[in-house]
C-alpha cells in the first residue's frame, strides 16, 4: 500500500510542479500618481496666448502605469496633465527613472494630455527653470511609486466607443463626425482580483475651455477621471492617455477659437458633460472586462526620417496680398454697427487670422535657403499581452490614427498621441487639398501619412513574436 502511494505521488508530481509554477508566477502591475500643478500664477500655454493663471480649478498630474512579465520585461506608461514635453524634458525624466528604478529609457513611453489649461514650460535658463526641475521630480516620482508598489497583478484591454464627446472641427458643417470613437479601456487588478486602476486611450483635444479661461485645470479629462472615481472608489487609480486628436475637439471650429469668438460651449459646464460622457463609456464597459496575469511585455523604440513640405501653396508676396485685402475688409466691417455680433464679422476676423498664418508659413518656408528635407522623430511600440500601444510625438489627424489600426496585424491596436517632442500637427493627406488652420501650419506635407504608417507597422511588427 505503501509503495502504491509513493507511486501515486510521483506520477502526479510533474502536475503540482506545472500548477505551483503557474500559480506562483504573474505578471506585476504597479500605479503612481503626483500633483504637477505649479505654485503661484504662471504663463499659461494654449491658443498663442500670453496670459497667466489667476488660480486652480482641478489640479494636474503624472499618472504612470509599470507592467511588469513574468519574464522581466517591463513598460512603463506616462502621462501628464501638460500641453505637451520636449524630448529634452523627456530624456530628463527617464534618465532619473533609470536611477531610481533601473528601467531604461527605451521602456518609458511619455504622453501629454494636451491640457491647454496647464502652465508654458519655456526652456533653457528662463524664469520657469524651476518649475521645470520641480516636473521632472515628480514626473520621476509617479514612476518610482509604481515601481515598488508594483504586486502580482491582472490586467484586461478591451475596446469600447465614445460618440458624442469628440467631434471633426474641420467637418462641423457635415456633422462633425469623429472618424474614430473608438475608447481602449485598461483595466488593472490585483491577483487577488481587486481593482487597483482603470485607464482610458481616446483622441480628443482637452481644449474646450478657451483662452478667456485663466484657471489651472486638466479641463474634460478632469471630470471623466472624476466621475469614474465616484463610482469604483477614490483609492482607484485613474488616467487618460491621449490618442490621434489633430482635428478632434468638443465641437468647436479652431479659427473661430483663434479669433475669441463667443461659443457657449467654451465652459466648464459644457466639459463637465463632456467628461461624463467619456466615464459612462468606461464604465459601461469595465464589468465585462476579463483581466488575466498571463501576460507578455515587449516594447520598441526607433527614431524615423519623416518627410516634410516640398512646397508651400502661396509666396510670400501674394501671401502679403491676402493680408492686407483681409485686414481691409475687417476694418470695413468694423466701422458698421449693424454687423456687431454676426457670423459675417466673425468670418472677417477668421479671414485676418488665416491670412497671417499663411504669411508667416510661407515666410518660413521660404526663409534662409532650401527648406529641410526630413525630420527626425522618436516613435515608441509596447505590447501588453494582444494589445499594441503605438505613438506618435505630435498631434496626428484621427483618420491616419484609424489606418494605423485598421492596417496593423493586430486586432487590438491603439494610437498614443502627443508624445515627447511637440512636434506638431501631421494632417491626413487628402485635408492638404483644403487647407486651413492645422494644414497651413504644419511642417509636413501630403506624402508624410503614408511615411507614418510605414514608420507605426514597422513598430508594431518587432513586439509580434
Amino acid at each position: 500500500m505503501k509503495k502504491v502511494f509513493i507511486g501515486f505521488i510521483l506520477f502526479l508530481l510533474p502536475y503540482l510542479t506545472i500548477q505551483a509554477i503557474s500559480s506562483g508566477s504573474s505578471l506585476k502591475v504597479g500605479v503612481g500618481e503626483t500633483v504637477i500643478t505649479p505654485s503661484g500664477n504662471v504663463l499659461m500655454e494654449g491658443f498663442a496666448r500670453s496670459q497667466k493663471s489667476t488660480g486652480v480649478h482641478d489640479d494636474l498630474h503624472a499618472r504612470s502605469m509599470v507592467v511588469e512579465d513574468t519574464s522581466g520585461n517591463v513598460s512603463v506608461l506616462m502621462t501628464v496633465s501638460l500641453i505637451g514635453m520636449s524630448r529634452q524634458l523627456a530624456d530628463r525624466i527617464r534618465e532619473g527613472i533609470k536611477v531610481k528604478t533601473g528601467i531604461s529609457g527605451d521602456k518609458v513611453i511619455i504622453t501629454a494630455t494636451h491640457t491647454h489649461s496647464g502652465p508654458g514650460l519655456g526652456s533653457g535658463n528662463d524664469d520657469r527653470s524651476s518649475y521645470r526641475d520641480l516636473l521632472v521630480a515628480k514626473c520621476v516620482e509617479s514612476v518610482v511609486i509604481a515601481w515598488e508598489n508594483r504586486v502580482p497583478g491582472r490586467i484586461g484591454i478591451e475596446s469600447t466607443e465614445v460618440s458624442e464627446l469628440g467631434r471633426n472641427r474641420r467637418r462641423l458643417l457635415y456633422g462633425g463626425i469623429h472618424p474614430d470613437p473608438e475608447v481602449a479601456v485598461i483595466k488593472i487588478e490585483n491577483a487577488e482580483g481587486k481593482l487597483l486602476g482603470v485607464a482610458f486611450n481616446y483622441g480628443c483635444h482637452p481644449s474646450g475651455l478657451d483662452w478667456s479661461n485663466t484657471l489651472i485645470s486638466e479641463d474634460w479629462p478632469y471630470f471623466a477621471i472624476r466621475k469614474i472615481k465616484e463610482a469604483v472608489g477614490e483609492n482607484v487609480w485613474v488616467a487618460y492617455y491621449q490618442s490621434a486628436q489633430g482635428n478632434i475637439n468638443v465641437g468647436y471650429s479652431a479659427e473661430l477659437s483663434a479669433v475669441g469668438a463667443e461659443m457657449p460651449v467654451r465652459s466648464y459646464w459644457y466639459i463637465e458633460k463632456k467628461g461624463g460622457q467619456m466615464a459612462d463609456a468606461v464604465l459601461k464597459a469595465l464589468p465585462s472586462i476579463k483581466t488575466s496575469n498571463n501576460q507578455a511585455v515587449k516594447t520598441a523604440r526607433d527614431y524615423f526620417d519623416y518627410p516634410l513640405r516640398e512646397n508651400y501653396p502661396i509666396t510670400v508676396r501674394d501671401a502679403e496680398k491676402d493680408v492686407n485685402a483681409a485686414k481691409a475688409r475687417l476694418a470695413y466691417l468694423e466701422e458698421r454697427p449693424e454687423f456687431n455680433g454676426t457670423r459675417t464679422l466673425d468670418n472677417a476676423r477668421v479671414e485676418v487670422f488665416s491670412t497671417n498664418q499663411r504669411l508667416d508659413g510661407a515666410r518660413k518656408f521660404y526663409a534662409n535657403g532650401p527648406h529641410p528635407k526630413t525630420r527626425t522623430l522618436e516613435q515608441q511600440a509596447v505590447r501588453i499581452g494582444n494589445a499594441v500601444f503605438v505613438t506618435f510625438p505630435g498631434e496626428l489627424f484621427a483618420e491616419i490614427g484609424l489606418r494605423i489600426k485598421n492596417d496593423s496585424p493586430y486586432n487590438k491596436t491603439y494610437v498614443i498621441g502627443v508624445t515627447a517632442g511637440e512636434e506638431g500637427y501631421l494632417p491626413a493627406a487628402r485635408e492638404f487639398i483644403d487647407g486651413d488652420y492645422e494644414v497651413d501650419g504644419s511642417d509636413y506635407g501630403p506624402q508624410t501619412e503614408d511615411a507614418c504608417m510605414r514608420f507605426s507597422l514597422d513598430l508594431i511588427e518587432r513586439v509580434i513574436d
